[in-house]
């Protein structure tokens, strides 16, 4: 049997929650599909997630439906052999990586090598710099955009 894993990005994630609102939680009820979501990611959904209830601010029910799914990730390794690869730099003052020249940050980063330490993660994003690092980096195989996203689980019968 086929598992998969999928490691969202927030723009994913949003959108899954805006045209596909009960995506998550079919995918949650299939025992051989999972996704995860980044502990950077979670904290960026959950400034845009806290809802006011009464006279508190409480995070919302689809944020919370996330929990289960958060993985640790530690900051993007600053090991000097890896940073020697001619196709990836790191500017400390800036705090941003260059892979093969495309700037991209230290969270998209993080990412990619969330899925580079995870071999059974897939990234999904639809951020078009990330996905060009992350296939240089990454199998290209193991990077997907939105609609890719959508046809593999078709593919799966999860939609």
């Amino acid at each position: 049997m086929i598992y998969k894993e999928y490691l969202l990005d927030t723009n994913i994630v949003i959108k899954v929650w805006n045209k596909y609102p009960t995506l998550l939680d079919s995918i949650e009820n299939i025992e051989f599909i999972d996704f995860k979501i980044s502990e950077d990611i979670a904290g960026e959904l959950s400034v845009k997630e806290y809802i006011k209830f009464k006279e508190d601010f409480i995070l919302s029910n689809k944020f919370l439906k996330l929990l289960g799914h958060i993985v640790n990730n530690n900051s993007p390794n600053d090991n000097e052999e890896r940073l020697r690869d001619a196709f990836i730099k790191y500017e400390k003052n800036k705090n941003i990586y260059f892979i093969n020249g495309e700037k991209i940050s230290i969270n998209d980063y993080s990412l990619i090598e969330l899925c580079e330490n995870n071999k059974d993660y897939t990234l999904v994003t639809e951020d078009k710099k990330m996905l060009r690092s992350a296939k240089i980096i990454l199998d290209a195989s193991r990077v997907l955009n939105f609609q890719e996203f959508l046809d593999e689980l078709k593919d799966l019968n999860v939609l």
